[in-house]
């Protein structure tokens, strides 16, 4: 009876057509996912060329190995540190982890809009082959009057 009521009441909701998402569909979800962070870095960066991105990768390359460098420093600098000052020293180090955290993650979009700029490039390049193959069979191939005429002269 409390089921009943607690539906007729509307606290269970009424009808639910829940259907879960099929694992291919979360598949291509997360592959969206990537695709629009990938494209939302692009524009944030101002990267329109192939060239552009190699440039702000070997940026991006050179802050992180300088900050890595800062990190390990400032590790040492822990070790050897009072306890008062550890703590500031620590907090320094949070904030160089969360800056090179970044730095990996422009450095990993970067790597994959590199592939995947390949790859569209090679299908387009194959889908071009296709074309040019395509227009160059259609001129070899005689046209109707020219075979009639070719077989009227047999």
């Amino acid at each position: 009876m409390y089921y009943y009521w607690c539906y007729q009441l509307g606290i269970f909701p009424k009808g639910t057509d829940y259907k879960p998402t099929s694992p291919l569909m979360k598949e291509e979800l997360r592959k969206l996912d990537e695709i629009t962070a990938q494209v939302r870095y692009m524009s944030k960066h101002n990267i329109s060329t192939l060239s552009d991105l190699h440039a702000d990768r070997d940026k991006n390359q050179s802050e992180m190995e300088r900050l890595t460098d800062y990190r390990r420093h400032l590790q040492n600098k822990i070790r050897r540190a009072s306890p008062a000052e550890k703590e500031t020293l620590r907090a320094e180090k949070n904030g160089v982890t969360e800056q090179i955290t970044d730095l990996r993650k422009r450095l990993k979009y970067a790597a994959a809009i590199e592939k995947r700029s390949a790859h569209i490039d090679d299908c387009l390049n194959q889908i071009h082959d296709t074309i040019e193959n395509q227009r160059s069979n259609h001129q070899k191939q005689p046209t109707k009057t020219e075979r009639r005429r070719e077989e009227s002269l047999r």
